[in-house]
This record gives structure tokens, C-alpha cells and sequence, in this order.
């Protein structure tokens, strides 16, 4: 038996394999080939490409239906696949659609949303054409650029483009995407982290106003019948209806039809682990397959693929059989430890960025409590709730701030007991692991 090492984002580690495998490789990828068939790789942390994007096809199905119905807001939370899905669109786009890609995340102005997105235009071939007929367009900047594509060159049509907008953005904007719709080419506008720019905006004084101004005229652009051939498809990693309620905007993405990116199917992810399986040349028995669902509870695909990453290097590293039992013993030193800790830091910190001081310790207080308790009541929380605000707290700002919390996957309600419980498994018992003692300490 062979090994051969294969590198990922955390630990480089040896896969057993079995004579005459034909690899193909790159320094932060492999491509294992048996017989032909195109092997499924065990990627955490970088969006999946290719034969590696897995159990969305009927998503990808339901989401071209709907593009070619209106605009499509793509909500899920981080790490749930949503840049895969994205990346889906770009590779095999449908209806002679052209996509253009912008990632926002760093963004905090129109004239930068704006410009990137005439930009990308400007270096496909076929809609090139369009960002040159600009009025302020810097043509022989562009010109420089394409004859010799060095950084400097793009780096000064960046600042170029952005100065010609900074006047009236709005009004060149309408040039742009008059002249997108007067091509008659369907076009696909996919804004990436969209929610978190205009976060970004809202939580800055320069520009919160211009946040609002931002979303109204990209309303009207939508609605406006000779857009017909425009589509949006925004998305984010935090929730956009709290940062729009922030504003007093929720009604600017009414014309979006929101599509929830939800976590496996039972069949799905059973399906999943036996193709990772499969890759690693690692064979689980059905109990074991189970075992590893059950831990994790809710079948989030970047979970599995946590725990199975850490199985592989159990099983390369000491040899052991891997049962049900060593699972369970991977999974609570490993994944709920400090190895792993990293991967599910987010959601902790994330608090902080986008809860003011006391509403984060009211948070922090609530999930711990739901870590502990394993369910609360509604009134139960809310008691909690107003334990940390201090004085009269705000019944409607408990509910605005639960829903929020749903939305971005830390929780969910059953109605039928109305009470709350993390959404995930795996998140409370990670939760518990490391923020529980908390309680004792500040209370």
C-alpha cells in the first residue's frame, strides 16, 4: 500500500492508496481518479468547483427558475455553501446569460460597487463593448492596461473610474445600466456579501445616508420595465433584513424572492460521506456512518466535512479501526477542541461586529443558558433577555433580535412547546465546550 500526502488548509496528511491510482494534483488540490471516475475531495474551509460541488442540483434547478422569474436574494449562513453555489452560476450559466461577479465585502461606497461592476464587464470579450461606450469611461487607461495587464496599469483605472463617478454616481450609474439593457443580452448581476457592504455603510456616519440612497435607486433601476433583461442575485453572510430594519429600508429588496440554502437531506448526507469515503480509500461501516450524523445533528455539509477531515488523520496517524466509539472520541477532542476551534470561532465574535455592547451581552447570556438548559421558553428567554438589558426592556426588540438569531442559524423556535434550542448540535455542544463556564463566572 502507497501513501501519498495531501495538503490541506490546516495539516498536511497521508492518505493510503491503492496501487496504479493515476493523480493529478496542484499544490493545494488533489484529484484522485479511479477507473475513470472523478473522485470526490474533502475540501474545509474553499468554496467546491467541478465534480467537488455536491447535493445541490435541485437547488441549482430552483434557483435558474426563479432567475428567470425576477431577482433572487440567496440566504444562508457562513460556511453553508453560498460562494459554491455562486460559482455554480458562473460555470454553467443557463438562457444565453452573461454573469458578472462582484464580491462587495470590503466595500463602503456606490462608486466602488459601480465600478467594479463596469470593470468586469469591460474584461469579457463580448460585453467589453459596453463599458467602452461609457461617456467617462478612461479608454486609454484601459487600453494601457490591456496591452501590457500589469497591476500599476489597473490600479490607475481604478482610481480613474472611481474619480469619474464620485459626481453624480447616480446619474452615470443610470448611463451604465441603460446601456446594459439597451444590448438585449440577459445579464446576471451577482452581488456578493451585498448585506455586509451596506452594513458596512450603515454603520458609518459619512455614509449611512448614502447607504439608503444606494438601495432606493437600485430599486428603481430593477423595477424599471426596460430592465427586463437584468437580473440580481444578492447574498451575504449575515442577514439582510437586520441591517435594512436598521435602516428603515426593508422595503427596498421587496422585489427579491428569497431562497433559504438549507443543510443536507438524511439521504443526501449519507450519500456525501460515502463519496468522501470513498476518496480517502476509507471504509465506514453503516453504524459508523450514523455515528458521525448523529454528533453533528444538523446536517451542515461544512460540519461533516470537519469531522470526517479529522477521522482521515486518526486513521493515518495511528492506524486505529475506525467504530463508532472512535468517532465519538475524535469528535469531542478533536472537533469540540482546541484543533478545531478556529473553524466556529466566527459565530462568536460575529456578535461583536454586529450587536451593539449590551445586546451582545444579552446574546452571549441567552446562548449559553439555551447551551446549558438544552431548550428555554419564550418567556423563559425573554427573562434573560431583560436580565441583561436592565430596566424595561423591549418586548418588540426581543423578538426582532430572536428572528435574527434564527436567521443567522444559531437558533430555532418550535412552536408547538414555544421554546427555543440551538439550531445545530454540533454549535450547542461546541458552545458548551467552550463558553458555558461563563455563567458561573459572571453570575
Amino acid at each position: 500500500m502507497e501513501h501519498l500526502q495531501l495538503r490541506n488548509y490546516n495539516s498536511d496528511i497521508e492518505i493510503p492508496l491503492p496501487h496504479n491510482t493515476n493523480l493529478l494534483y496542484n499544490k493545494t488540490v488533489l484529484c484522485e481518479m479511479f477507473s475513470g471516475e472523478i473522485m470526490l475531495i474533502n475540501r474545509v474551509g474553499p468554496p467546491v468547483r467541478g465534480d467537488d460541488f455536491f447535493g445541490r442540483d435541485a437547488f441549482m434547478e430552483l434557483v435558474w427558475q426563479k432567475i428567470e422569474a425576477g431577482h433572487v436574494l440567496l440566504a444562508a449562513p457562513r460556511r453553508f455553501g453560498k460562494t459554491s453555489v455562486m460559482y455554480r452560476l458562473m460555470d454553467q450559466p443557463r438562457g444565453d446569460y452573461k454573469i458578472i461577479h462582484a464580491d462587495l465585502e470590503h466595500f463602503i461606497e456606490p462608486v466602488e460597487l459601480i465600478s467594479e461592476l463596469i470593470l468586469k464587464m469591460a474584461k469579457d470579450d463580448q460585453l467589453s463593448k459596453i463599458s467602452n461606450s461609457l461617456s467617462y469611461f478612461p479608454k486609454k487607461l484601459w487600453g494601457r492596461f490591456r496591452s501590457n495587464f500589469e497591476e500599476v496599469a489597473l490600479l490607475q483605472l481604478k482610481i480613474k473610474l472611481r474619480e469619474q463617478l464620485s459626481s453624480q454616481w447616480r446619474e452615470k450609474g443610470d448611463e451604465f445600466f441603460h446601456k446594459v439593457a439597451a444590448s438585449e443580452q440577459p445579464i446576471l448581476f451577482i452581488l456578493d456579501e451585498f448585506p455586509m457592504m451596506i452594513d458596512r455603510m450603515a454603520q458609518s456616519e459619512t455614509h449611512r445616508e448614502e447607504a439608503k440612497t444606494l438601495l432606493r435607486w437600485l430599486r428603481a433601476l430593477r423595477v424599471s420595465p426596460e430592465m427586463k433583461n437584468i437580473r440580481f442575485l444578492i447574498a451575504g453572510s449575515i442577514g439582510i433584513g437586520y441591517v435594512l430594519n436598521e435602516l428603515g429600508d426593508i422595503a427596498t429588496i421587496n422585489d427579491f424572492e428569497q431562497l433559504r440554502l438549507e443543510p443536507f437531506s438524511p439521504r443526501i448526507a449519507t450519500e456525501f460521506l460515502q463519496e468522501l469515503s470513498k476518496t480517502a480509500n476509507l471504509a465506514l461501516s453503516q453504524p459508523s456512518q450514523r455515528k458521525i450524523l448523529d454528533l453533528i445533528g444538523t446536517r451542515v455539509p461544512y460540519f461533516i466535512q470537519i469531522l470526517f477531515s479529522e477521522i482521515v488523520k486518526a486513521y493515518t496517524q495511528d492506524g486505529e479501526a475506525i467504530t463508532p466509539r472512535k468517532i465519538e472520541e475524535i469528535y469531542h477532542e478533536k472537533v469540540l477542541g482546541v484543533d478545531c476551534k478556529t473553524y466556529f470561532d466566527h459565530y462568536y465574535g460575529r456578535l461583536r461586529d454586529y450587536y451593539e455592547p449590551q445586546e451582545e451581552r444579552a446574546i452571549k447570556r441567552l446562548l449559553r443558558e439555551l447551551a446549558m438548559a438544552g431548550s428555554l421558553t419564550r418567556d423563559a428567554s425573554y427573562s434573560f433577555y431583560r436580565l441583561e438589558m436592565g430596566g424595561p426592556a423591549d418586548i418588540e426588540q426581543f423578538n426582532y433580535l430572536m428572528t435574527n438569531l434564527e436567521n443567522d442559524f444559531y437558533i430555532r423556535f418550535h412552536t408547538a412547546s414555544n421554546s427555543y434550542e440551538f439550531s445545530c448540535k454540533l454549535l450547542r455542544d461546541w458552545w458548551l465546550r467552550h463558553y458555558a463556564m461563563h455563567i458561573s463566572l459572571e453570575h
